[in-house]
């Protein structure tokens, strides 16, 4: 009986320490996973070492299978290069990582103009606003944004994409099942639309080089890349450079010269395509996508403006119903708290208040109810 060509290309890839351009050399030497696993000899294979060679030849399964069962128990899918869901695009790549593993709603993206977002974690307001402003509208017209799953630009990414009642594809630096608290806070309603995908086995987590690797699936996986901000020395500009090596189109978001976005003006000035709006990346792909895209009619774009509106409308009449009872200082903080995340330095230096005092502020509204704490040092109202 044939063995499940899943649990082989696990096999491999954990006897070779889950190298995966070693696993890729070896099952091209063979022509197939079945074919390294029928072989005897491995003494050919001159990158392999003595010690992989060895455990190829001791051809054992178990903990293969047991990664199999593991992966069908939580409902984790498992792609390699030989099967026809694979992801074309990753495909033409140096290097497709193989097995991948996904949750969710992979298949309906596919097929699906795919945009990558990515940025730096310290993000700016502005970056933050022009994040949303490009990525809801970019949904609505009828792209899937590939991000990541840190904090700042890929956070506003994904929240972004959730408020246009579309679907992220997600992709982790470590395995779906590995714990990290706070990081896996918005799995659930991304899965709802979305999909979540990993090269990195279930249970193991993150290593020196595992955000290195993720970030050419985050490339890869699309047809463009967009830099909204990236300082100089940023992951954001690593997946810029695979993006580049991939053939793929390259955008970056223009900017004031601040520190956050030295990285992505840069990109500009080196020659990839500047952008101010939504419409500078949807322009580029409706030659190519002209029947799944659709440009936004002068009605969609007042609703997206109407919202912003009643949002600042609604802000305005809870900072006046509850200012009422705050001191001077508290109030001066409060009034520089929005529905967006404020990062306490900003609240520091808008409000001219002592370090201190200003903490001590955002301690008691939060104790109140009027701030609600975030990560990175940010506070924000809840309305």
């Amino acid at each position: 009986m044939e063995i499940n060509h899943h649990v082989l290309w696990l096999w491999i890839k954990e006897s070779l320490s889950y190298n995966n351009k070693k696993t890729l050399k070896l099952i091209e030497f063979f022509n197939s996973v079945h074919a390294v696993y029928e072989a005897d000899d491995f003494s050919e294979c001159r990158f392999l070492t003595e010690k992989e060679q060895h455990i190829l030849g001791k051809k054992n399964l178990r903990s293969a299978w047991e990664i199999y069962g593991e992966c069908e128990e939580n409902q984790i899918g498992i792609l390699t290069l030989d099967d026809s869901l694979y992801p074309s695009l990753l495909l033409e790549i140096t290097n497709p990582p193989s097995p991948l593993f996904f949750k969710g709603h992979l298949r309906s993206y596919l097929e699906q103009p795919l945009l990558t977002v990515v940025g730096t974690r310290k993000s700016t307001g502005y970056g933050e606003e022009m994040t949303k402003q490009i990525v809801t509208a970019l949904c609505q017209c009828g792209f899937s944004v590939v991000c990541g799953i840190a904090d700042g630009i890929d956070r506003f990414a994904r929240e972004s994409v959730l408020r246009a009642n579309s679907g992220p594809l997600v992709v982790l630096p470590f395995g779906h099942l590995f714990s990290q608290g706070m990081l896996t806070r918005d799995f659930p309603d991304i899965l709802v639309h979305g999909a979540i995908l990993s090269e990195v086995f279930p249970r193991n987590g993150s290593h020196k080089y595992s955000y290195h690797e993720r970030n050419r699936i985050l490339s890869g996986l699309s047809h463009g890349t967009l830099v909204v901000q990236a300082p100089k020395r940023s992951g954001a500009l690593m997946t810029a450079n695979y993006a580049i090596e991939q053939n793929r189109d390259l955008f970056a978001v223009m900017s004031n010269a601040c520190p956050e976005s030295e990285g992505s003006n840069q990109l500009i000035k080196d020659g990839c395509y500047p952008v101010t709006e939504y419409t500078d990346i949807l322009q580029v792909y409706l030659p190519q996508f002209g029947d799944q895209l659709k440009e936004l009619t002068s009605s969609q774009e007042q609703v997206f403006s109407l919202q912003q509106e009643l949002t600042e409308d609604k802000l305005a009449a809870y900072k006046k119903k509850y200012s009422k009872n705050l001191s001077d200082a508290e109030r001066a903080v409060f009034s520089l708290l929005s529905t967006e995340e404020c990062t306490t330095d900003d609240l520091i230096e808008k409000s001219g208040l002592p370090v201190e005092q200003v903490l001590q502020i955002l301690t008691t509204l939060e104790f109140q109810g009027l701030a609600v704490s975030c990560p990175g040092s940010k506070f924000k109202v809840i309305l």
